[in-house]
């Protein structure tokens, strides 16, 4: 029988040199519970954890040698760190090995004690390939900061400054090293990249700590990853995993941006932990046992641990009038429900899906140095909301609540930072920055009442756009079934090929797309979209772009059936041109992002809801006129993008929805240009009938 051997290791209390952090512990007690309940039930789970004093740098090598190198072929090796990570400078003999010039390093709870070092990258590789020299299929998840180059063979934040020195090779693995006869070193071990990793941030970022997933405090990449593994099940790719983290962790943190290793080659296109990770079937079951009625769905299959406002629900798969079940509480493995407005009987078992998630509001922070200014917009707020009440997509919170999550320490009783940050810099001028104090758009410049309405708009609009970006089915039977891919054109394409394959995601999960440099001048890339139905069954798919600009528009796709195994294609085959917004000239290192949405439904529903039009244009003058309501989808474009009141949902069908990044960028100054050949007339960019143009 297949095994799955996992070494966990988290510290929150180092001896010395390190600030305390809340949440490592809390990490892999949740990827611990994740792997006893999700793991498929032909594998067994073999769990060591080393927490705080037990995470000696002995102890976590051990851990490798006599723990994870029990796998052998057809087994799975997970090692999972959750703490402090550092970096060094690289030994001057071997600088080719790492082109940053530094080395990753992970603190273990001795680390920089009594002569210990910390745990180098290049040790990492050494102990990786001894493990999968069996034949294991080995993982890494790396939780620190700087772990993007952790296993680079060649918010609190968990990060200490770094070691000023390259380490002495005598006080590292010997095996890291080789020798000539008389004993002097002849070079360092590189690693043979036979494993695949899931970094929390780039080798040059922090990551950070949140209370967004429970009152607990947890590392936003950690949470983040069990949440998309228990929400995409089995079918789910390191890369699909990684992009999916990705767009989790970019809902909650300004700069950190999880990364996959290797990007080329089959590793991260194969399934998580080796396909061992256990999907939940088609639907959920409610059924009443031990006295309540329960959902066979809990915190390791995805759904959320906390709903404060009880707006998650499921109802009964495909019943009118709609049934629903309020989820009271979520366990490991199960969760509570609570009937609503009806009497289910309890000798059935009722299949059912999500009908309602929560759409926690955004929280801003007013910064008070303009008080009478601060005041006008906290009571315009207060009045942005259906019936003049206060707004349902925004929540002002103490501005004291803490410094940018890259600065502080995460204190439980202290809630979390503002994702929203509103600074006065002087009179008549109001600046919306993210929670790590970059502007998210030019100032706004006015005088008076007129100036806190244009800056209340403003924040709305920003908080729906996330909300949108952020919407997710926590647990889908459907989710996986359609995939998305760019593919790129080449000279003579008319229509998008069926079976071209597409553009592969880089590391941290996003598609990239160039500028050319063609007669003088630099051409937007073109790309296809296409659309696979991998299931049995019809779907309903509509595709989304959200725009830089806090644009929303379903242009490229608004919405229609894709036959089971069926292929569709945006904008009827035609090829879509990316481009920066209108008004910013091309010009080296120029870039501007995408986020293309694909909401999928087992009915038909309407992408028009969830239209918007950039930040500080007005909205269209039908953008309030009725919609025909047809389901869960519905329903939540209608609450995320408008403030109408919403009937209640009169359907129930499974749905889900996955989120592709796209960075479209014109090559730094120091890239060298293309050749300045004319680009065949069926090619050449041009007038299209929509494009992804960075408005938004």
């Amino acid at each position: 029988m297949p095994a799955l051997y996992a070494l966990l290791v988290g510290i929150d209390r180092y001896r010395r040199v390190a600030t305390p952090l809340a949440g490592c512990r809390n990490d892999v007690t949740a990827a611990a519970e994740f792997l006893r309940h999700r793991v498929d039930p032909g594998t067994e789970p073999v769990i060591r954890q080393l927490c705080d004093e037990e995470a000696t740098r002995a102890a976590v090598i051990d851990g490798f040698r006599s723990h994870l190198c029990r796998a052998g072929r057809g087994d799975t090796a997970l090692f999972w760190f959750s703490g402090h990570g550092s970096y060094a400078p690289v030994w001057p003999s071997v600088w080719h090995l790492e082109p940053s010039g530094e080395l990753q390093t992970l603190l273990c709870v001795d680390s920089r004690h009594d002569g210990v070092p910390d745990l180098y990258d290049k040790e990492i590789a050494v102990l990786t390939d001894e493990v999968a020299a069996s034949g294991a299929h080995v993982v890494l998840v790396l939780d620190s900061c700087h772990s993007g180059g952790a296993n680079r063979f060649g918010v609190a934040t968990r990060a200490v400054p770094r070691v000023e020195e390259p380490p002495p090779l005598e006080s590292l693995l010997p095996e890291l090293v080789t020798r000539e006869a008389d004993g002097t070193v002849s070079g360092v071990y590189a690693g043979r990249a036979e494993h695949v990793a899931l970094a929390a941030c780039r080798h040059d970022e922090q990551a950070v700590e949140t209370l967004h997933y429970s009152d607990r405090a947890r590392g936003v990449f950690s949470a983040a990853l069990l949440t998309v593994a228990g929400r995409l099940g089995s079918g789910a790719t390191y890369r699909e995993l990684l992009t999916a983290a990705r767009c989790e962790v970019e809902n909650l943190v300004g700069h950190q941006v999880p990364q996959l290793f290797p990007v080329a080659g089959t590793l991260a296109d194969q399934p998580f932990l080796g396909g061992r990770v256990r999907t939940v079937g088609a639907s959920m079951t409610m059924r009443f046992v031990r006295g309540y009625w329960e959902l066979d769905a809990g915190t390791c299959h995805g759904l959320p641990g906390t709903d404060p406002d009880g707006a998650l629900r499921v109802a009964q798969r495909g019943v009118l009038p709609v049934r629903e079940a309020r989820v009271t509480r979520v366990l490991t493995e199960r969760s509570l429900v609570s009937p609503v407005g009806w009497q289910p009987d309890r000798e059935r078992q009722y299949p059912v899906v999500v009908s309602s998630v929560p759409l926690p509001p955004t929280t801003v922070a007013i910064e008070d140095t303009d008080r009478a200014a601060a005041a006008r917009l906290v009571a315009a707020l207060e009045r942005a909301g259906p019936g003049g009440g206060p707004s349902p997509h925004l929540r002002v919170v103490d501005p004291a609540a803490g410094p940018p999550p890259e600065l502080r320490v995460v204190d439980p009783a202290a809630g979390p930072p503002p994702e929203l940050r509103v600074v006065l810099p002087v009179p008549d001028r109001i600046r919306i920055c993210g929670d790590d104090g970059v502007p998210l758009a030019g100032d706004l410049v006015g005088a008076g009442a007129e100036l806190v309405e244009r800056a209340a708009r403003a924040l709305e609009h920003i908080a729906r756009w996330r909300q949108v970006r952020a919407l997710a089915n926590p647990l889908s039977g459907l989710a996986g079934g359609v995939t998305l891919e760019l593919v790129p054109t080449r000279p003579g394409d008319g229509v998008v090929p069926l079976h071209r394959p597409g553009l592969p995601a880089g590391g941290d999960g996003a598609v990239r797309l160039r500028y050319r440099y063609v007669d003088g001048r630099w051409w937007p890339p073109t790309a296809f979209v296409r659309i696979h139905n991998g299931t049995d069954r019809r779907l309903y798919c509509a595709l989304l772009d959200l725009t830089e600009g806090y644009r929303i528009h379903p242009d490229l796709f608004p919405g229609g059936f894709v036959a089971p195994g069926g292929t569709a294609a945006a904008l009827d085959g035609r090829p879509i041109r990316f481009s920066l917004p209108a008004g910013r000239p091309a010009t080296p290192g120029g870039r501007t992002r995408d986020w293309l949405k694909l909401l999928v439904a087992e009915e038909a529903f309407a992408a028009r809801p969830f239209q918007m039009p950039p930040l500080h244009e007005p909205w269209p003058a039908d953008s309030r006129a009725p919609t025909a309501l047809l389901g869960v989808l519905d329903r939540l474009g209608r609450q995320l993008v408008h403030r109408d009141a919403v009937p209640d949902t009169p359907a129930a069908y499974d749905w889900t929805a996955s989120t592709l990044p796209v960075l479209t960028e014109v090559p730094a100054a120091e890239d060298p240009p293309r050749p300045r050949v004319r680009p065949d007339d069926r090619t050449r960019p041009g007038p299209l009938p929509a494009r992804v143009d960075g408005r938004g």
